[in-house]
């Protein structure tokens, strides 16, 4: 007797096993689905060990207000240059401003993903050259090889459905950046201005 008759004899009929089927197939559709659309993104490891000192300090002191909240929060690390100015972006932000805002109306480059004291930090950049990213980071950072799945991140959905989005009056994170400047990283600055000119900072 194989399995589906000693179900069907179990059961009484096949209407119970086959809704239950149904559920199984139903529930493991879903789950495939959101599973496939989400990104895989890339680890890194960090090479600096200033940049280690400077992650710890965002996670142990600067952002300990932050974390008080019971919002789901994502830590970001924003890798930039501007003039000839690196500077190393961190803000907390919703999964859902990260994705709409954040990433896709400025234009942001997904990097991957590193590990500090057992919280995922996102890095993203400004510089979509891949190359150019390479040549400015590439002291900073590496990859490692391993990859993970993150259910927040993926391709918005309805981007466009009421016309061009405008996210600028929803959200205002605090950022806290960086400057790297002759081999230096200096103080940091709290902003909510991620534009803001530190060159007289």
């Amino acid at each position: 007797m194989n399995i589906t008759k000693m179900a069907l004899k179990k059961y009484g009929n096949g209407s119970l096993l086959i809704s239950i089927f149904c559920i199984l197939g139903f529930l493991y559709s879903c789950s495939s689905s959101v599973s496939d659309n989400c990104y895989q993104l890339e680890e890194f490891a960090i090479d600096d060990n200033r940049l280690n000192s400077i992650m710890d300090s965002v996670l142990n002191k600067h952002l300990s207000a932050f974390k008080s909240t019971e919002e789901k929060l994502i830590l970001t690390l924003n890798l930039s240059r501007k003039d000839t100015i690196l500077q190393f972006q961190f803000s907390l932000r919703n999964p859902n401003d990260l994705i709409y805002r954040y990433i896709y109306r400025e234009n942001k480059r997904i990097i991957g993903y590193t590990i500090c004291d057992d919280t995922y930090i996102i890095l993203l950049s400004d510089i979509n050259n891949i190359a150019e990213f390479g040549e400015f980071f590439e002291h900073f950072i590496h990859p490692t090889g391993k990859t993970k799945k993150f259910s927040y991140m993926m391709f918005p959905k309805d981007l466009y459905k009421s016309g061009w989005p405008n996210y600028h009056i929803i959200y205002d994170p605090s950022y806290i950046i960086y400057k790297y400047v002759n081999n230096t990283f200096t103080s940091p600055v709290l902003t909510t201005n991620p534009d803001l000119d530190l060159r007289t900072q």
